[in-house]
């Protein structure tokens, strides 16, 4: 199985050996400014299973994790904790065919935009799912 995704301008590609796991929307405020976007859904994969087949991402550490963009148009497209990581978050909007990863949970509410919106059936967690 492949999934393919990339970035607007089509300069970065990537493909997942595997489906993306948990997703869900995070609405830190990190993920919402590096989006320009209310939140961010994001969906994890091993990081053996994600393979860049065009383009160089640019890496941005911030906030004790690092951030992957689109080196030629800025698209947001990965996290990850370390460089060694076992998991990586893909945004899901990046995948090209992103329909069947709808969010499973809510996290970091305590940063949502009050005029957002929640999906009440969503397991909500005021910040990570992990640390809650």
């Amino acid at each position: 199985m492949e999934l393919t995704g990339g970035c607007v301008c089509g300069g970065t590609r990537y493909v997942l050996k595997s489906r993306p796991s948990s997703p869900g929307d995070c609405h830190c405020i990190d993920c919402r400014r590096s989006a320009g976007a209310p939140y961010v859904t994001w969906g994890a994969v091993p990081r053996e299973d994600l393979v860049v087949t065009k383009g160089e991402p640019r890496k941005i550490a911030h906030a004790n994790r690092i951030r992957s963009f689109a080196a030629c148009c800025g698209t947001h497209l990965f996290i990850e904790d370390t460089t060694d990581s076992e998991m990586v978050d893909v945004t899901i909007a990046s995948l090209d065919d992103p329909t069947p990863f709808a969010p499973q949970r809510a996290i970091w509410l305590e940063d949502k935009l009050p005029w957002v919106a929640i999906d009440e059936s969503l397991p909500s967690f005021p910040k990570s799912s992990q640390t809650s």
